[in-house]
C-alpha cells in the first residue's frame, strides 16, 4: 500500500526494448502493478464504512486556506461540502456502490464510468465528470485515479503520467486530503503518494533510457508505444540542450550568466556518466564528484504521517518542501545504496500539515521525534549528513536535542517560527535556528503564472514613475514585523515618488495584478521584514525589474556562496529607515539602477523552482507555461538552471569523505589487518 509495498524497479526488468512482440518489459510492468492493486482493493472495503452525510473534517480548513466558503461557490464546491459521497445523485451513488461491491474490479469500473460519461460528451469524459447539474467532485477524482492505473496496465506510461497530472492539478491541488481520506470513495492519500512515488521513479528511468539511447545514436524503434513513452523525454532533452547552447554562445556579463559549475542538461536530467558534465570544463567532473543523496521512503515507519497531502501542499509558498522531495527522487544524484550516500534526505511537509490542520504542532513534534530515532543511518555521523526541508525549523521542535548537526533547507534565517523574538522560550541569538556553516537558505515556492504576471507588468527603468514602492500586510501580532513596516509607512510613505500600501486585513491587500503593476512602476522595491526575516516580496522584485532594498538585518539571501548578491541587492539597516534612505535611493543615477536590474536578470533564474514533474510532464497547460518562462526569461529552468540545482551545488561543496562525527565516531585498524592494506 505505501512506499516499498510495490517494486516497479526497472533493474528487475528487461533493459532492452524489443519490437512488436508485446515487450516483456511492459509485461513485467503490468504484472507488478497488480501488487499495488491488491493492496488498494482491500482499502475500498474500509472506505465504504465512512460516513456519507457529514461534511469532511477538512472543510473548515479548506475554507481558511484556499478561500472557498462552503456553499458559497459553484455547485461542485457546494456538493463537495454537503454531499461528498454523492448520495443525492442516482448515477454517482450507483457507481460508488459498484466500486465498493467489487474492489478488485475498481479500475475497470472506473474505465466503464469514463466511457459512459465520454459517450455523452463527444468522447471527452472530463467535462461530463464535472457537470454542475450532477456534481460529484470526489467521484470524478476517483475515476481519474482509476484511469491512471488503466493506462499503466496498458503499458502507456506517458498517458498514465498525463492522467495523474490531471488528477494532481485539477482535483487534488485544490482539495484538502481529509475530503477524500474521510469519505466513501476509494481514493486515499497513501495510495496516491505511493502511485506518485512509482511514477517519479519511472520518470527517472524512462528519461535515462530515452536520453541514453538518443546520445548513443540509437534511433527509437517503430513501435508506437515506445515512441509515445520515450518521445517527450527526448524532445525535452533536445530543447534543453539547444537552450544551453544559445546561452553559452550569447553569454556576456551584461545579459547572461552560465557558471562553470552548471551541469549540461543531459547530466542534470539523467543518472549516467558523461565525459563532459559541466559547461565550464572540457573534462568535467567524474560521476563520483557529484553528491549522492539517499531518499528515505515510506517503508520507514512513521514517515508517511509527515508527507500527507503532497498535491495539496506543493503549490503554496512552502511548496518547496514537496519540491525537494520530488527533485531528489528524480534527480541523477539520487542513490539507492545508503552505503555510498553523501547525504540522506528526510522528507516532511510540516508547514503545510500545520497550517492546513492535518497535524497540530504537538503531533508534528512527536512525529519528528519518533522518526529521527528510527532513521537507520542517522547515528553514524550524528545526523550531520541528513537533510531536512523545513519552512521554519522549529516545526521540528526538538531539533536542537535530536539533530543539532543536520542540514536544514529553509527560507528563514533569523527565527524558527512566526513569532516575536521575545516570545521564544530560547534566546534565538544564543540558540540560532539558522547556521550558515551547515544550513542552506532557499527561496520560497512561486508559481510560474505569477512570475509571468510580474515580468509582463515590468516597465523599463527609465519609464518608471515611482522612486520606491512597498505593499504588504501590517502583521500586528509579530512585533518586529509591525515595527519595521510601520517605519516604512511613517518615514517614507509621504515622500515624493514613494507608494506604500499597508493593510491590516487580507481585504485591504492589493490583488496580484495590482501588486504587479505597482512593483513594475518603481525603480526600487522595499522589502521589510515580514512575520519572519524573509519575505516573498524579495523574490517578486526580481521579476518586477526593480532593485530590491532589503530592510531585514538578519536575513541571508539564498545562495550567497554561489553569487555576489551585492551586485543586485541593496541591504539597508533597519535602524536607518529615515530620510537618509530616501535621499540615497532618489539620488542614485539611472545608469546605476539599470546595472542592478541587469545583474538581477543574470542571477534570478537560480531563485526559481520549476513546476512539479508530476505536473508539467503530463499537463499540457503547465508545460506551455513552463515553455513560455523558458523562452522569455529562464532557458534551462526545467533542467540545469533552477533553485534545486543551486542547492545541489552547495551540497557538493559540503560533501565529506569521512563519515564521522565529533565525540561519537572512533576508528582504528582491525587487529588482523595486513601491513600495507
Amino acid at each position: 500500500r505505501c512506499g516499498g509495498s510495490i517494486d516497479l524497479s526497472f533493474e528487475r526488468l528487461a533493459m532492452t526494448w524489443p519490437g512488436p512482440s508485446r515487450r516483456p518489459l511492459f509485461a513485467a510492468w503490468r504484472s507488478s502493478i497488480w501488487v499495488f492493486v491488491a493492496h488498494f482493493a482491500a482499502d475500498v472495503h474500509s472506505a465504504a464504512a465512512a460516513t456519507a452525510d457529514n461534511p469532511p473534517v477538512g472543510a473548515e480548513v479548506l475554507s481558511r486556506v484556499v478561500g472557498i466558503e462552503p456553499g458559497a461557490n459553484d455547485a461542485l464546491t457546494k456538493a463537495l461540502y454537503t454531499d461528498p459521497n454523492c448520495s443525492n445523485s442516482p448515477r454517482w451513488s450507483v457507481w460508488l456502490a459498484r466500486m465498493q461491491e467489487a474492489p478488485d474490479r475498481a479500475i475497470f469500473v472506473g474505465q466503464e464510468i469514463a466511457h459512459e460519461l465520454g459517450s455523452a460528451f463527444g468522447g471527452n469524459a472530463l467535462p461530463a465528470m464535472l457537470d454542475p447539474e450532477d456534481p460529484c467532485m470526489l467521484g470524478a477524482a476517483t475515476v481519474v485515479f482509476m484511469l491512471v492505473f488503466a493506462a499503466w496496465l496498458d503499458g502507456r506510461f506517458l498517458l498514465a503520467l498525463s492522467t495523474f497530472a490531471a488528477l494532481h492539478d485539477q482535483f487534488l491541488t485544490h482539495m484538502h486530503p481529509h475530503f477524500y481520506d474521510l469519505n466513501g470513495w476509494p481514493l486515499r492519500d497513501p495510495e496516491i503518494r505511493s502511485l506518485k512515488d512509482n511514477l517519479l521513479f519511472n520518470v527517472r528511468k524512462f528519461r535515462s533510457l530515452a536520453i541514453g539511447r538518443t546520445m548513443s545514436s540509437q534511433a527509437l524503434s517503430d513501435d508506437p508505444m515506445e515512441r509515445e513513452n520515450f518521445g517527450e523525454f527526448v524532445k525535452h532533452w533536445e530543447r534543453q540542450t539547444r537552450q544551453q547552447e544559445r546561452r553559452i554562445h550569447t553569454c556576456s556579463e551584461a545579459t547572461e550568466f552560465v557558471p562553470a559549475w552548471e551541469l549540461i542538461p543531459a547530466y542534470a536530467l539523467a543518472p549516467f556518466g558523461m565525459d563532459e558534465a559541466t559547461v565550464g570544463s572540457s573534462a568535467g567532473p567524474s560521476k563520483s564528484s557529484l553528491p549522492k543523496v539517499f531518499v528515505y521512503d515510506e517503508s520507514l515507519p512513521g514517515l508517511g504521517e509527515l508527507v500527507q497531502g503532497p498535491a495539496f501542499c506543493h503549490n503554496r509558498q512552502w511548496g518547496m518542501d514537496v519540491g525537494f522531495h520530488d527533485f531528489f527522487r528524480t534527480s541523477p544524484i539520487r542513490t539507492f545504496d545508503p552505503h555510498e550516500a553523501d547525504f540522506f534526505f528526510v522528507p516532511a511537509y510540516a508547514m503545510c500539515l500545520q497550517v492546513a490542520g492535518i497535524l497540530d504542532l504537538n503531533d508534528i513534534r512527536e512525529a519528528f521525534k519518533s522518526l529521527v530515532l528510527q532513521l537507520p543511518y542517522f547515528a553514524r555521523t550524528r545526523g550531520r549528513d541528513h537533510i531536512f526541508s523545513l519552512h521554519y525549523v522549529d516545526l521540528f521542535a526538538d531539533w536542537r536535542e535530536l539533530a543539532p548537526l543536520s542540514i536544514f533547507l529553509t527560507p528563514e534565517t533569523e527565527v524558527g517560527w512566526e513569532a516575536s523574538r521575545e516570545d521564544f522560550a530560547l534566546d534565538v541569538a544564543s540558540h540560532p535556528p539558522f547556521d550558515s556553516f551547515k544550513d542552506i537558505s532557499v527561496p520560497c515556492f512561486m508559481g510560474l503564472n505569477h512570475v509571468l504576471r510580474l515580468h509582463r507588468a515590468a516597465k523599463p527603468v527609465r519609464e518608471r514613475r515611482l522612486v520606491a514602492a512597498f505593499a504588504g500586510k501590517q502583521w500586528d501580532d509579530v512585533r518586529e514585523a509591525s515595527d519595521v513596516r510601520s517605519l516604512v509607512l511613517d518615514r517614507l510613505g509621504n515622500k515624493p515618488g514613494v507608494a506604500v500600501v499597508l493593510g491590516r486585513s487580507v481585504k485591504e491587500l492589493l490583488t496580484p495584478d495590482a501588486m504587479a503593476t505597482l512593483l513594475g512602476d518603481a525603480r526600487f522595491c522595499l522589502v521589510p521584514r515580514g512575520r519572519a526575516a524573509w519575505s516573498v516580496r524579495f523574490f517578486e522584485t526580481l521579476w518586477s525589474g526593480c532593485v530590491p532594498v532589503l530592510l531585514s538585518d538578519h536575513y541571508e539571501v539564498p545562495f550567497e556562496a554561489l553569487f555576489d548578491v551585492s551586485q543586485f541587492v541593496i541591504k539597508w539597516p533597519v535602524s536607518r529607515i529615515d530620510d537618509s534612505l530616501y535621499e540615497y535611493l532618489a539620488g542614485l543615477p539611472l545608469e546605476v539602477v539599470e546595472d542592478y536590474v541587469r545583474a538581477a536578470r543574470r542571477f534570478r533564474c537560480w531563485y526559481l523552482y520549476p513546476p512539479a514533474e508530476a505536473s508539467w510532464l503530463g499537463n499540457a497547460g503547465m508545460r506551455q507555461e513552463l515553455e513560455e518562462v523558458e523562452e522569455e526569461l529562464c532557458p534551462n529552468l526545467s533542467s540545469s538552471r533552477n533553485a534545486f540545482q543551486a542547492v545541489s551545488e552547495l551540497l557538493k561543496m559540503r560533501t565529506r569523505t569521512s563519515k564521522t562525527a565529533m565525540g561519537s565516531t572512533f576508528y582504528r585498524p582491525a587487529a588482523d589487518v595486513e601491513p600495507g592494506r
